[in-house]
């Protein structure tokens, strides 16, 4: 069928333009209904049983996604201050948005004495004199359930803790609503406060978001300012640089009628489809343009019979290119985390709208040019076929050296490899200056982490949770997370019964131990009337949580806490009762482990199907597996650049291998094909490959420069592994031509007898 294509798109042009109008304007007409979204809770395993457990833990005890709103002031407890906080937190409350805010103003406080105890807000009465101020502050920082958590150990620190309410997974605004009218509500009282901090999961999900729409802003505009100034520089001609961009918008604006079609939206992964595609749309037509030769004009019966042989000669090579990048990125599709999947999905189709509308839609728009204002190269010119001729010299005189000193390198890049960190940190993804990692240091600093992991204790029958022995496990289990690096503090039930305990006993910190009987742990239930405790105990007291706040931010670290607290629980005992460490962290963890995992399957699918593609297009074993030394070259390099600049593989450059083998292996089919041609000549193969880098040199280097400019433009980036995954996929574009015009040339005649 592809053979056709070039007859049929030269002898009835107007047919094929209307054609491929046709089939882009449906998803054309889709693109006003492209949607970004505002949160990254998308970012998880399918079907992974620690997801499911940790949503049924969230069903019984409430969402643990909170933020922290946190200030400073040595006056902290000064009546001024205290009626702001009393007023800021029932604004907050009043907002739709919000399910729960906790602050010093409305917390529960525990007092007593060896007769009685009571439970009253803690901020019952604003204090009107020094004396009054500084007993409140003395009670602040004597109570452990408050210290770190709502005020600062030093004093001078309050946070309010605010959490969302439940929300539904369609609704993907709601943070950017409860952001905006929680910064109304902070802003009115700017006169007391110069300055709030805020940090925590809903600030980090929503500024993720929100670079990614910056970043949608940036890259479509500079990929097409620098796609348009290389194909200006390339070609100099103004008719074949306005083909280009109609060219590549539309092959970019239909794939990204897609998104709607399927029901996927604009996230951190799938914002590099459009400059990816725009990007891989231009090589095929770069490779067109690239044989516009006058001479060919000039042999020809006419304009449409010089495009039909242009075409023919390039139809094969650019068929098998996007092919094979197709299949390195439906590869992605193994992935069990949404995004990768979807972006495997989208720009593999995307792959295939590229080639269809190179052949079909770009050949009509060049019919429909002066053909003396397109039919511009000129194969006998001096320039870049000086430096073609210059390589293809170096490359013969030195073929033995250059692939010696390849692998050595190559030897030394998989040494480095082995050094990569797999982790991901989202602190880190964030550049040191930004706003939100100020912020999150600021209150970490000073109070306690905001990331979370929880613990789960089920018992088997009602009321376990008053026996004594059940609660040591719990307090066993909290002293071990209090132990681990990372561990800003835990809470649990158990915290509460040892604050009554003490209370019932004068305050006396002696006392600050879990009651020794099952009676008194009912009785100080009975007089207990607050729903504080609500987050942590079921009302039948047969399932317990321990909250754990951490500031651990690394993926590696949070493994470390997380393995040592399932070691601690496997190897005591437990008292009959089923215990599973739960939470954010596991949740992420999970999803880095299943994010490396998915990559190696993908690779290796996609190196597999590749490599069989090549030896069936090349009808040769051995032209087949020697098409892969010069693309793993490229991968393996980048691994080694990773290692040894200490980048790690993560969220987004796992990602990285997988593309940069779809798309390294296009120049070199366009290599092997054009050498297999030539070859059929009954040239010698050091004739051959002189002959092939002079006549794919323009088209190979043309593309790898588009390529590497549409990948740099991803280091525009706001958010740092988008940065990274824009700077060693561009180091990748410049490898693969290293690998294409250089390596593969070199091994073949350092390895093939017949040279004469």
């Amino acid at each position: 069928m592809t053979l056709n294509i070039p007859g049929l798109v030269t002898r009835r042009p107007l047919l094929c333009l209307v054609i491929s109008l046709m089939l882009a304007l449906p998803f054309l007409l889709q693109l006003p209904f492209v949607q970004t979204v505002d949160n990254v809770d998308y970012f998880t395993i399918e079907d992974d049983p620690d997801v499911a457990f940790y949503k049924t833990i969230k069903d019984t005890f409430g969402d643990d996604e909170f933020f922290v709103i946190a200030f400073s002031s040595p006056e902290l407890f000064t009546p001024p201050l205290l009626r702001m906080i009393a007023t800021i937190t029932k604004e907050l409350e009043a907002i739709p948005e919000v399910g729960e805010v906790q602050s010093i103003a409305n917390v529960d406080y525990i007092h007593g004495s060896e007769e009685y105890f009571e439970v009253r807000p803690f901020l019952e009465h604003i204090p009107d004199d020094k004396a009054g101020s500084d007993l409140l502050r003395r009670q602040a920082l004597d109570n452990p359930l408050y210290v770190g958590n709502l005020v600062s150990a030093d004093g001078n620190t309050t946070a309010m803790v605010v959490f969302p309410k439940a929300h539904g997974a369609e609704d993907g605004s709601f943070r950017k609503r409860l952001l905006e009218q929680t910064k109304a509500v902070l802003h009115k009282h700017r006169d007391v406060v110069d300055q709030f901090h805020l940090a925590g999961w809903t600030m980090t999900n929503f500024s993720l978001s929100q670079f990614m729409k910056s970043d949608v802003a940036t890259f479509i505009p500079l990929t097409y300012l620098f796609i348009t100034v290389t194909i200006w520089l390339t070609f100099r001609n103004l008719r074949l640089t306005l083909l280009a961009l109609a060219n590549i918008s539309i092959c970019t604006g239909a794939t990204m009628g897609l998104f709607p079609l399927l029901g996927i939206t604009l996230n951190n992964v799938t914002t590099v489809v459009p400059p990816l595609v725009m990007a891989l749309a231009l090589t095929d037509t770069v490779h067109i343009f690239s044989h516009l030769d006058k001479s060919l004009l000039a042999q020809s019966q006419s304009p449409a019979v010089a495009l039909q042989t242009v075409l023919k000669r390039v139809l094969i090579p650019s068929f098998l290119t996007s092919l094979t990048t197709a299949v390195g990125f439906i590869s992605l599709v193994l992935s069990d985390i949404p995004p990768i999947k979807e972006f495997g999905y989208v720009a593999s189709i995307g792959m295939v709208f590229e080639f269809i509308f190179s052949f079909m839609l770009l050949p009509p728009l060049l019919l429909l040019c002066n053909p003396a204002k397109i039919f511009i190269h000129d194969s006998n010119g001096q320039g870049f076929n000086a430096f073609l001729s210059g390589l293809s010299n170096f490359v013969h005189s030195f073929p033995r050296r250059i692939t010696a000193v390849t692998a050595l390198l190559l030897l030394g890049a998989l040494w480095a490899a082995s050094t990569i960190k797999v982790e991901t940190n989202l602190l880190e993804y964030f550049k040191p200056s930004s706003e939100l990692r100020q912020e999150l240091e600021y209150v970490e600093s000073r109070l306690s982490g905001v990331g979370t992991v929880d613990i789960s204790l089920k018992a088997q029958e009602r009321d376990a949770f008053r026996d004594p022995k059940n609660l040591a496990v719990v307090e066993r289990v909290q002293s071990l997370a209090e132990t681990l690096t990372g561990v800003d503090r835990t809470i649990s039930f158990v915290d509460f019964l040892k604050d009554m305990n003490m209370s019932f006993h004068d305050e006396n910190q002696d006392f600050y131990i879990i009651p020794d009987s099952r009676e008194l742990v009912s009785q100080y239930l009975l007089l207990y009337d607050s729903g504080d405790m609500d987050d942590f105990i079921t009302t039948e007291y047969d399932h317990a949580r321990i909250l754990i706040r951490i500031s651990e931010h690394n993926s590696a670290g949070q493994d470390r806490i997380i393995t040592a607290l399932r070691s601690f629980i496997d190897q005591n005992e437990n008292n009959g009762l089923q215990i599973r460490v739960t939470g954010r962290a596991v949740q992420d963890v999970n999803t880095i482990d299943a994010l490396v995992q998915g990559q190696v399957q993908s690779l290796a699918l996609a190196a597999a199907v590749i490599s069989l593609i090549m030896i069936l297009a090349m009808r040769s074993l051995a032209i087949g597996f020697l098409s892969l030394v010069p693309n793993m070259v490229p991968i393996v390099l980048n691994f080694g650049i990773m290692g040894a600049f200490g980048i790690p593989l993560n969220t987004s450059t796992a990602l990285i291998s997988v593309i940069g083998l779809g798309i390294a292996v296009d120049d070199t089919i366009h290599f092997l094909t054009e050498y297999r041609l030539r070859r059929a000549e009954n040239l010698s193969i050091s004739q051959t490959l002189r002959r092939v880098i002079l006549d794919k040199g323009m088209g190979i280097s043309s593309s790898t420069v588009i390529l590497f400019f549409g990948f740099s433009v991803l280091m525009f980036s706001n958010f740092v592994p988008t940065m990274s995954f824009g700077f060693l996929s561009a180091v990748i574009m410049i490898t693969a031509w290293l690998g294409d015009m250089i390596v593969l040339p070199a091994v073949m005649l350092s390895f093939c007898k017949k040279q004469a």
